[in-house]
């Protein structure tokens, strides 16, 4: 009868075991620090370009508010030129200086937020930004802008509608298209100066009291 014998397995010493054991937990260990570096250095790379991007929106921004504050300026100042002629007596006012002025409160000019990065950010990427102050600035930045811009446009959209209402009432929308020909303008007011003069408005009627 055949009799197998069984290898001899040298039994690991205590010190052989701690030492694969070791050997395991620093393979583990670095493949842990390696990602943590990669995605370190991915995150980075992301903080770097959502910098670069919001500097460019915060120039457009900056761009579009400087040229908010001169139209803005401009529009007074058309409102200004109107109320000083219409409070001139008939015979003395410059009516082709006063449509002019009339004519260009049609221009308009919406401020646009650029929020690009912002948008980008709020969606979950805030934690790129290592600073803070950087973090919390930005986040008051949008709010402000957001309750500013509407409170702005709920403003201007009533005080256009009175604008238009009034216009139609006082003036001939028909010559407000030569706003930008002014020669066209000139030619209309010397063909037919009275057309140019200011309506007295609608003036309502009242009604006769039945008894």
């Amino acid at each position: 009868m055949e009799v197998h014998h069984h290898p001899h397995v040298e039994k690991k010493s205590l010190k052989e075991y701690l030492l694969e054991g070791l050997m395991i937990f620093l393979a583990v260990s670095m493949g842990f620090i390696a990602e943590n570096i990669r995605e370190t250095i991915v995150e980075n790379h992301r903080e770097k370009e959502f910098s670069i991007t919001l500097k460019e929106d915060l120039i457009n921004d900056t761009i579009d508010l400087n040229r908010s504050i001169q139209f803005w300026t401009s529009y007074v100042n058309y409102i200004d030129t109107i109320r000083g002629e219409i409070d001139k007596k008939a015979t003395g006012r410059d009516l082709l200086l006063l449509y002019s002025n009339v004519a260009k409160l049609n221009n308009n000019f919406t401020f646009r937020y650029h929020d690009r990065t912002v948008m980008q950010l709020k969606a979950g990427n805030f934690r790129l930004l290592r600073s803070k102050i950087v973090s919390d600035s930005l986040v008051e930045y949008d709010a402000v802008y957001n309750t500013l811009l509407k409170n702005i446009e709920g403003v201007y959209n009533e005080l256009l509608l009175k604008q238009m209402t009034l216009r139609d009432q006082l003036f001939s929308s028909r010559y407000f298209l030569l706003r930008k020909n002014h020669a066209q303008l000139d030619s209309a007011f010397t063909k037919d100066a009275v057309a140019f003069s200011i309506r007295k408005g609608n003036v309502s009627v009242p009604k006769k009291q039945t008894v």
